[in-house]
């Protein structure tokens, strides 16, 4: 089934920018790709319907919250620590 659409320039050059690139041989296969990926970041990821809260709940029943910056240190300490032991 055909679809004929009215496209503003701006979309227009998008698209002339895609297909001088070699990348796309049509305009069918830029779009093509557009809906594609416009599904892609649409999509709730890749979890199951309720999943993500299931995770949110085990990670708030875990233990206490652990500030990410002091998780940091304590991994760049480790690591110089290593390298130093490598080094040495």
């Amino acid at each position: 089934m055909a679809m004929y659409l009215s496209l503003p320039p701006n979309v227009q050059r998008l698209i002339d920018d895609r297909l001088a690139s070699g990348q796309y041989t049509s305009a069918e296969e830029v779009i093509t790709a557009a809906l594609g990926a416009l599904a892609r970041v649409e999509q709730p990821d890749d979890f199951e319907l309720g999943e993500l809260d299931q995770l949110l709940d085990e990670g708030e029943k875990s233990g206490e919250p652990v500030e990410a910056e002091a998780v940091f240190a304590e991994l760049r300490a480790l690591s110089d620590a290593r390298r130093r032991g490598k080094a040495g």
